[in-house]
């Protein structure tokens, strides 16, 4: 199933390309302080993507506005005014070609966390919106103007009366430190949000997890006034008392039975609940909104949730990740835990530039500032570039930190020999890590009952010795897995080329390209193509001469490869790394160069 046409097709009567994608995937954990190690709410979260995404991390100063400022996200949605005054934010940005509505992670300075998933194919395909709708902003605005998670929810909804919502349907997390919101958005203007109880976990992938809930529970539970009597009209609700709706279900009676039963849905909450309670639930029309837990659950356990991976998925294409039948899957590209706190500016986010598995994951205070080397571009051009991104925001640059991380997950998803290895050093470094982030709060703490804005200065030298240690870690471990370097014998590769080009790759004393295994050999893009799966167009070489191309009296492998299918899924005018993925005797290698992509 394509996701991408999927999701577009609920953009009723307005040009596609008028609006961004959405995100199409995402898993999110959320454990209620009662039942937290430390007593406070946890928040985890994969964002999941398909195709070339660029993450960067910012924060962005609050601000003071004109009267009469209007702001405006995707081009066809909504132009909403700007209030006087907004909030101070942490801004987690995945940058697309398109530019994404759907994908972007904030905490502001209240201490307010927003994040979401996607829950398309809903019974809510025709409903109208208003001057384009509204998709970006829900996100956007919370983190601007929410006091409170309760505050953010009711917010959102009020966007949405007024200007309907241009998704099918997509649940929001809304959550600060003292409650959490799972807030349920559907096409046009209905709306259902459920408070996280203290003593549970709520989970969810990318159906919609609120089952049965009691409308008449006001403290716990807001909704659409129609939100009942709608689906009975719609046919997909059929009360068995006309007079008593305690049988309502949500789930059923607003999400396609399509993408309730999807693999790549199912199977996520499948590995989860395997996870919490050791039993295998098969039926996922039994999978409960959330469990009441009677351990306690740590930011370490959660961390180990969002990493999982299902036991039946066929590994057959080669690479590790190759769907998303995996909580931690191929279109993981961000992912964090968020533990949050009274004091807002001690809100900690435990991160990881992609897919958590297979990348170190390291501490930030998000309300003290992201560090040096988090971002290339300032906020405002950042913002700017969210649905207008330019070819060279996406290009590769080898000073921009984001492709070291990317480089080291793609060298250990085909190089299944050097993940123990890895996995040692991370739980060393993940160790060493939460001993560094307890001594660093315990000294903020200490200074902000002195001086808040030291302690504040204090936190943001902490995040930058945080990012550039984990930085230097990935680098060294990059030291050890990269063992193949190649040169593609071209300066730009066209999308529309018929023809062929060659890739080069070197042989040193320790890798001798003769002994090369010419069937395993594949090259193209690491990222997944538009359904979320490896890249599957990449092709094996059409055939490999032997020379001592740099005259070391060494024979390297010269592959020739038809261009077309080796700049599959690849973006135009952007300088992109593209791999050699091969074997050399029984042993898995990775290589990658740059090469521009032309038309």
């Amino acid at each position: 199933m394509n996701l991408r046409l999927t999701a577009l097709s609920a953009l009723v009567g307005v040009s596609l390309a008028a609006f961004a994608l959405p995100s199409n995937a995402c898993f999110t954990v959320i454990v209620g302080k009662n039942v937290s190690a430390t007593g406070e709410i946890l928040v985890g979260h994969n964002e999941d993507n398909e195709m070339r995404i660029i993450t960067s991390q910012y924060w962005v100063d609050p601000a003071t506005h004109e009267e009469g400022e209007l702001i405006e996200f995707e081009p066809a949605a909504a132009k909403i005014p700007q209030v006087k005054k907004t909030l101070g934010f942490w801004w987690s940005q995945t940058l697309a070609p398109t530019g994404y509505s759907f994908s972007d992670g904030f905490v502001n300075e209240k201490g307010v966390v927003v994040v979401s998933n996607n829950c398309n194919q809903t019974i809510e395909k025709g409903e109208k919106v208003n001057e384009g709708g509204i998709g970006y902003g829900i996100r956007r605005l919370v983190a601007e103007r929410a006091t409170s998670a309760r505050d953010g929810v009711n917010l959102a909804i009020d966007l949405v009366k007024k200007y309907g919502y241009f998704q099918e349907g997509r649940t929001y997390t809304i959550a600060d430190a003292n409650e959490a919101w799972q807030l349920v958005l559907l096409r046009g203007s209905r709306y259902v949000a459920r408070k996280v109880q203290d003593d549970e976990i709520a989970f969810l992938a990318n159906a919609i997890n609120i089952t049965n809930i009691d409308l008449k529970d006001t403290a716990n539970v807001i909704a659409s006034p129609d939100l009942i009597e709608n689906a009975i009209k719609k046919g997909t609700y059929k009360p068995k008392d006309p007079k008593n709706f305690s049988d309502f279900n949500l789930r059923k009676a607003y999400q396609l039975d399509e993408r309730t039963s999807a693999d790549w849905t199912k199977e996520r909450v499948r590995v989860l609940l395997n996870y919490i309670t050791g039993k295998d639930y098969k039926d996922e029309h039994a999978f409960p909104m959330s469990m009441k837990l009677k351990n306690k659950v740590s930011y370490e356990q959660v961390r180990q949730m969002i990493s999982g991976h299902s036991k039946h998925e066929v590994r057959n294409s080669g690479w590790y990740h190759q769907g998303m039948n995996d909580i931690c899957n191929i279109g993981t590209y961000d992912s964090v835990v968020y533990v949050l706190r009274q004091n807002p500016l001690f809100t900690l986010a435990w991160r990881t530039n992609g897919r958590p598995s297979q990348q170190f994951s390291y501490p930030q205070y998000p309300l003290a500032g992201a560090a040096i080397g988090q971002n290339f571009m300032d906020p405002k051009t950042g913002t700017a570039a969210q649905f207008h991104a330019k070819p060279e925001q996406l290009s590769y640059r080898a000073d921009r930190p984001v492709y070291t991380f990317l480089a080291m997950q793609n060298f250990l998803d085909w190089q299944h020999q050097d993940y123990p290895i890895f996995a040692k050093n991370k739980r060393a470094f993940e160790k060493q890590a939460a001993a560094e982030v307890h001594k660093a709060d315990k000294e903020g703490r200490m200074l902000y009952r002195v001086d808040p804005a030291k302690a504040k200065a204090f936190l943001h030298e902490f995040n930058n010795y945080s990012f550039h240690n984990v930085l230097h870690a990935t680098e060294q471990e990059l030291h050890e897995l990269h063992h193949l370097p190649i040169i593609i014998n071209s300066k730009e590769l066209s999308q529309s080329s018929d023809g062929t080009f060659t890739v080069t790759a070197l042989s040193t004393p320790e890798v001798h390209m003769t002994r090369v295994d010419k069937e395993a050999t594949r090259f193209g893009s690491p990222f997944s193509n538009a359904d979320l799966e490896v890249n599957r167009e990449m092709p094996k070489p059409l055939k490999v001469e032997f020379l001592d191309v740099n005259k070391d009296g060494l024979k390297d492998a010269v592959f020739t490869f038809p261009i077309k299918t080796a700049v599959a899924f690849t973006v135009l005018d952007v300088d992109t790394e593209l791999y050699l993925w091969t074997k050399v005797g029984k042993k898995r290698l990775a290589g990658y160069d740059v090469v521009k992509i032309k038309k």
